[in-house]
């Protein structure tokens, strides 16, 4: 079994300067992203509800249901 050298502990990493905007940037792109996503859910959500609505109502006219 090899060995590995020793590698030294750095207590003070130094990061790039444009390092933390290029971080913001990804963290508001994947916020942007995820709003995104659930606003195109709850549309197609809405849309699917209003249909069956709309094919209920369809429905109820032609079959005559729920009179009373």
């Amino acid at each position: 079994m090899s060995q590995h050298p020793a590698t030294a502990s750095k207590s003070t990493a130094t990061l790039p300067a444009d390092y933390a905007p290029l971080l913001a940037d990804i963290k508001a792109r994947v916020q942007s992203a995820c709003i995104k996503t659930g606003l195109a859910a709850n549309r197609e959500l809405l849309a699917l509800y209003w249909d069956i609505g709309r094919l209920i109502l369809d429905r109820q006219r032609r079959e005559g249901w729920a009179r009373r």
